[in-house]
């Protein structure tokens, strides 16, 4: 998928970086024979943005389609690049492996369905320091091409399914909803995972998602970690209530707590590829088939 040797772009399209934690995560994937190349003046901040949109937007164009790179890592993500896809000018871009998650993944539907990139939901080069040793020997696994373990959880809801995957970040999904972004999750698993946010908001996401058309015809759901978000003190009720609300009516198979998410333990998944869940597990085959 991305070999070792592999020259690889390095841009930060979010939100701004700790240059140490960058600098750790670069070490980490150079080890693994990576060929790791900073794009210039990444880190400009305005606000909470890395740097202006005009300058993360034209790194970004570069990275996609800048003949010298055969592949795009993203720094990290945080919040900006829904300021950005309405500008990308996808069309133009040939496909080339991209590999982030968290705000990406706003990101990767456009560039996915309208490039046909490899995107790689996998830990960022900043939360490479903190990913699990588990985590980054998946990654690397997966981006070298070699056989990975399936992801193992437990079944919400019974049933043995296949379709494409596809997926991410909760929020960032249900940001996309009634833009030209829109995921079209028609024949897919469908993984979510969410981090920080309070399970009123989970509850309301999943309802614009699902009002927006984005579960319509979704042959399965893989539900990573949905980490700190709390349920208040003394509740009877879990976060898993809040999410089978939405996903226990449309009666395909659902798997929760997953390895996938902002923690330790984040396993990179590639979309497109030919998914299959079964009793609470997760795996998939090394083809892209959409």
């Amino acid at each position: 998928m991305i070999p070792p040797g592999t020259r690889v772009a390095v841009v930060a399209p979010s939100g701004a970086f700790d240059e140490r934690k960058l600098r750790r995560g670069i070490e980490i994937a150079s080890a693994q024979g990576y060929d790791l190349h900073l794009l210039p003046d990444l880190q400009q901040p305005r606000r909470y943005l890395a740097a202006p949109d005009d300058l993360r937007l034209t790194r970004l164009i570069e990275a996609l389609s800048d003949e010298r790179w055969g592949a795009v890592w993203a720094v990290r993500g945080g919040y900006g690049i829904t300021r950005l896809v309405d500008r990308i000018p996808f069309a133009d871009l040939p496909p080339r492996p991209f590999i982030g998650f968290s705000d990406l993944t706003a990101l990767f539907v456009s560039l996915h369905r309208r490039t046909g990139s490899p995107v790689i939901h996998g830990p960022m080069l900043h939360s490479l320091p903190g990913t699990g040793p588990s985590s980054r020997e998946h990654l690397f696994d997966l981006l070298a091409g070699r056989r990975v373990r399936p992801l193992r959880g437990e079944a919400w809801a019974e049933g043995d399914t296949q379709g494409w995957l596809c997926g991410g970040n909760l929020c960032m999904l249900a940001a996309t909803c009634g833009t030209p972004h829109q995921l079209d999750a028609r024949r897919a698993i469908l993984v979510l995972e969410e981090v920080g946010e309070q399970p009123y908001r989970i509850d309301r996401m999943l309802q614009q998602l699902g009002s927006a058309g984005v579960f319509d015809g979704v042959r399965g759901f893989a539900i990573g970690d949905l980490s700190s978000c709390p349920v208040p003190p003394r509740e009877s009720w879990t976060i898993r209530d809040v999410v089978m609300d939405h996903l226990g009516p449309l009666g395909v198979p659902v798997a929760g707590g997953l390895p996938i998410g902002h923690g330790a333990a984040n396993h990179a998944f590639p979309w497109g590829v030919d998914a299959r869940l079964q009793g609470g597990t997760l795996s998939w085959t090394q083809a892209r088939v959409s």
